[in-house]
């Protein structure tokens, strides 16, 4: 803020001192001394600006240097009045510093680990910081304090104003108010004893329910346990509804635990058996036949066996001899499935050996997909259509009117339309749209998908002062390499936006924000912010022109455009440089360390190890690099080349076989057996475009580009 203010105060001098502010100047002055004026305040400004610049490199190494002592008082367990002092005088230093709150942040939240921090300090940081991001955390502190302190009372009164959310706040609770109810009714904790209290009755009653509904309740709600133990609340039923519920909650081991603590010989056996088939669902056949019809477990038995005849049925191998659906009939009959609950199982069974090519079972599927009207099934029914180049009509006159609705199933709807006028008429409605399938209703069309881009307001002078502090917070977070925080202080800062004066809606000035975050080249945080508001329409702040000049770079001498490129990234990191998928695939274009190191290898690129992959300079090189490689193998095919990078190059080489060029361009992306493939390709096409339109594209010299000829022209 300062800067602009000192640069604001030479403009207002070097008018006045010229012209009086609309007067007549008491004072003249030649041009020799206007140009002196203004290198004196040129001067004072450079100084002023190295001498800020100073203070934050300064307040940058002390708040780093508070992380360092903090995390090695924790480390050690022990955060010394000495230690503390230290860290007290150099927090005093970071007054104005972005990251002052983050410090205290930082020391309080080890001395809550450490079970040191009072409940005055807890308080003081929630006043002080009112809206920041650490409030759930300190709210639930603070239950456990007064829990730890005993302040029953208080404990309760405070839940009346912040609803516990963790399970061992809940439990706290219903302590503090057994304490408390217990004290007034002079119960004796030693002694079993039935007990007439209607404070009492009502709060076991709740607790019934609270047992039920979770699996392992913590030491907490011990007291009130038995207690309500004490009182024989905790029947044989419940026992039941209980296993049940674990069952549903694959909470195998608290099954394990209820057989163990059971009185009931029957009930214990019967445990015993519902925590063997639940950890191993492949048991259900002989749990089934082992359980007699007249037992006193009949209802509790169908429930279970209706919870996991879904997992049952995922044991067995896709590819039977020959499936059939005789024994999970007979199962139905013998426990009275109602019509909703036998529908539900002929969806599980016919969703896992929905690929069979049995003749029998192939016809039972069909005729069973025609009657049982899901949606899930009957799609996937198309797409075999598809692929098979049969008949669509009769599977798109069975989908649902939500479903028919659906972009994709309108084109395919359109495509096979007879009547021209008709046909025209629904590819004209469709292109009105976002998305892949509006695009490929412009090409049927023969025009090109005019992309709508929607005009967002800069933020105004009063939005940037108001949100100016959190900006610098998020840039320092940033800078200093704590890319998570400043995400979590990115969504905090969007969630928690207020409309405007007469507005009801705060999106507005969302998406001035989203903007600001994009000019500033945080292109990760202002996709997320799009996500955070489902502001997908604004296409964009949806896709910012990311590490363009990198990209270009090592595109050079690459058959592969630069929007193409940015489309792979995009859909795969949505531009977050530390991204990191659960198969370890990582950074912008998700690479894996395997891939990335062969293909380092093959064209004599540097690689010293995954932590490269975070570099979004490596991981651009490689991934470029890597799809030229797909390029070489399916040449400007976009379509072949992205089911590559997703799925791998051995799959695609499979649905390229059971095809066996057949399909046009469409018919090959929409029977893509693979939901997350598929939607995959389809993003990347699109996104291609939107790039194209939004940035042009040093590759597309003879203009926007849908879709490449070798891909329309293919036979796949």
């Amino acid at each position: 803020m300062w800067k602009k203010t000192l640069l604001a105060l030479f403009l207002a001098s070097q008018y006045t001192f010229a012209a009086g502010a609309g007067q007549e100047p008491s004072k003249s002055y030649t041009e020799t001394e206007l140009k002196q004026l203004k290198n004196d305040w040129l001067a004072i400004y450079q100084k002023e600006l190295q001498h800020a610049e100073n203070l934050r490199l300064k307040q940058r190494e002390n708040f780093q240097q508070i992380n360092y002592l903090v995390d090695a008082a924790v480390s050690q367990k022990n955060l010394s009045p000495t230690t503390e002092q230290v860290i007290q005088r150099l927090l005093a230093t970071l007054s104005g510093y972005p990251l002052e709150m983050e410090a205290e942040w930082k020391l309080l939240n080890a001395k809550m680990t450490s079970k040191q921090a009072t409940e005055q300090e807890v308080k003081a940081f929630v006043a002080k910081y009112p809206e920041s991001l650490y409030q759930r955390q300190l709210q639930n502190f603070l239950f456990e304090l007064l829990y730890r302190e005993q302040k029953f009372e208080e404990l309760v009164e405070y839940a009346k104003v912040v609803k516990p959310m963790q399970l061992v706040d809940q439990c706290r609770l219903f302590s503090a108010r057994y304490e408390i109810a217990a004290s007034k009714a002079q119960i004796n904790p030693m002694v079993e004893q039935k007990v007439e209290n209607a404070e009492l009755s009502a709060l076991v009653k709740e607790f019934d329910d609270f047992w039920l509904a979770n699996p392992k309740l913590t030491p907490d709600c011990a007291n009130l346990e038995s207690f309500w133990r004490d009182q024989g609340l905790k029947t044989d039923e419940k026992v039941r509804l209980k296993a049940v519920e674990l069952v549903k909650q694959n909470a195998n081991a608290e099954i394990a635990n209820l057989a163990l603590n059971a009185t009931d010989e029957n009930l214990k056996t019967w445990l015993s058996s519902v925590e063997k088939v639940s950890a191993n669902p492949k048991e259900l056949q002989s749990f089934i036949e082992n359980q007699p019809l007249d037992s006193v477990f009949k209802t509790e038995n169908k429930v279970i066996i209706m919870e996991l005849l879904p997992k049952y049925i995922r044991t067995q191998p896709e590819k039977l001899e020959n499936p059939t659906f005789e024994q999970y009939q007979l199962w139905a009959e013998k426990y009275q499935f109602s019509e909703d609950e036998l529908k539900a199982l002929k969806i599980a069974f016919i969703s896992r050996h929905f690929d069979n090519e049995e003749p029998t079972f192939q016809f039972w599927r069909d005729e069973q997909i025609k009657t049982l009207g899901a949606d899930n099934l009957l799609e996937r029914r198309l797409r075999m259509a598809i692929w098979q180049r049969s008949d669509l009509n009769e599977w798109l006159n069975l989908l649902s009117n939500e479903a028919k609705n659906k972009a994709e199933w309108r084109y395919w709807s359109a495509k096979i339309e007879k009547n021209e006028a008709k046909r025209k008429s629904a590819f004209e409605e469709l292109v009105k749209e976002r998305g892949f399938y509006p695009m490929l209703a412009a090409q049927q069309l023969g025009m090109a998908y005019q992309l709508p881009v929607i005009e967002v307001a800069d933020l105004t002078r009063p939005q940037r002062e108001l949100y100016e502090k959190q900006f610098e917070r998020i840039q320092e977070l940033r800078e200093i390499g704590q890319a998570d925080q400043a995400k979590r202080a990115w969504i905090n800062l969007i969630n928690n936006v207020k409309p405007e004066t007469g507005e009801n809606s705060p999106v507005k000035t969302q998406l001035a924000i989203i903007k600001y975050a994009k000019e500033q080249n945080w292109y990760d945080l202002a996709v997320e912010g799009t996500i955070q508001i489902k502001a997908f329409d604004h296409i964009d702040l949806r896709l910012p022109n990311a590490y363009s000049d990198w990209f270009e770079l090592n595109l050079q001498g690459k058959n592969v455009s630069k929007s193409f490129a940015q489309a792979i990234a995009r859909q795969e990191s949505a531009w977050n440089p530390q991204a990191q998928s659960h198969a370890n695939a990582r950074g912008l274009m998700q690479m894996l360390p395997a891939t990335a190191e062969k293909t380092a290898k093959d064209n004599g690129l540097p690689f010293r190890g995954e932590r490269d992959l975070f570099r979004p300079f490596n991981n651009i090189m490689l991934g470029t690099t890597h799809l030229m490689e797909l390029n070489e193998k399916y040449p400007n095919n976009r379509i072949l080349i992205s089911s590559a990078y997703n799925a791998g190059a051995g799959r695609v080489e499979q649905w390229l076989k059971r095809s066996n060029g057949t399909l046009v361009m469409d018919e090959f992306i929409a029977s893509i057996p693979f939901y997350e493939t598929r939607g995959y390709v389809q993003n990347v096409l699109a996104y291609d475009y939107y790039y194209q339109t939004l940035y042009g594209d040093i590759k597309a010299k003879d203009g926007l580009k849908m879709f490449y000829q070798a891909e329309l022209e293919r036979k796949y």
